[in-house]
């Protein structure tokens, strides 16, 4: 019996390629096989001509089943190598804008503010190394990690952003990039919360909406003379549209509530009037 399955399982996985891990699935099938023919004497069944065509009727779309196996294992594989191209890239590219860097500074003597071409190689490089994560954690629906990602990457394109207004450009204001990352952070994560019809999208939309509307409150103050008074109601508008917002949510909810209840009911009816006509 063994001879047997280990020949029609030898056919069968040479329709896909020789690897270690085709070779592991093949001696589990076995297992399985052997395993399932044992039940069957078990439970009864003599003949062992008909014990091995009962099994081998639990492996009809075996042929189907190999061809997705391979399938899979070729993702696997692509993303591996997706994952270490996109490393060796980012440390390239890190080596690179260091190497530029001290090149430079080696030429010119001027070691300061060139130094942010080492930091903005350092951060792309981490920026590329998070957005294959990205796609992997996509593929796999971790959305967490996703979102998690995209601010993290918001953070670093402030934080450089930050650097290069501040120190090259001198400008009193640079620090008002971190009040556009909390925003572009909320705005984004929303996004994705819409994109990937997470449960809290909803409640994140009038978050959005508030901050960014007190963040350009702020921004707007401190860059207009005059615009305090009356800018403020920019503050306002944001909390009537998350107010609106919410009175919209409530009502839906409760609309598709109502609706499953009637039908509910409905059913209910039909079952009774059923139970009456044809119960003694």
């Amino acid at each position: 019996m063994e001879d047997k399955f280990k020949k029609f399982l030898e056919d069968a996985f040479r329709s896909i390629s020789p690897t270690q891990a085709a070779m592991e699935l093949r001696k589990q099938t076995l297992r399985d096989m052997m395993a399932r023919a044992q039940e069957l004497r078990i439970k009864g069944m003599t003949d062992e001509d008909l014990i091995f065509d009962t099994v081998l009727e639990d492996y009809e779309d075996l042929g189907a089943k190999l061809k997705e196996f391979e399938k899979q294992e070729v993702i696997v594989r692509s993303a591996k190598r997706n994952l270490l191209l996109g490393f060796v890239v980012s440390v390239a590219v890190v080596v690179i804008l260091s190497l530029t860097y001290v090149l430079i500074g080696a030429l010119t003597h001027v070691w300061h503010p060139t130094w942010l071409i080492m930091v903005g190689g350092i951060f792309l490089g981490l920026a590329v190394i998070f957005a294959i994560v990205s796609v992997k954690a996509v593929a796999k629906k971790r959305f967490f990690v996703l979102r998690l990602l995209v601010a993290l990457t918001e953070v670093l394109l402030a934080v450089f952003v930050f650097l290069l207004l501040q120190i090259v450009f001198a400008l009193p204001q640079a620090w008002m990039t971190f009040l556009a990352m909390v925003a572009l952070i909320l705005g984004a994560d929303t996004v994705i919360a819409f994109f990937t019809n997470s449960k809290s999208k909803w409640f994140e939309l009038p978050v959005f909406v508030e901050v960014f509307s007190v963040m350009l409150y702020i921004a707007l103050g401190i860059l207009t003379s005059g615009f305090w008074h009356p800018g403020w109601l920019l503050c306002l508008v944001g909390a009537l549209f998350a107010l609106a917002e919410l009175i919209c949510f409530i009502a839906i909810r409760n609309s598709k509530k109502d609706k499953k209840e009637k039908k509910k009911l409905a059913d209910k009816f039909v079952k009774e009037d059923e139970k009456y006509w044809t119960e003694w």
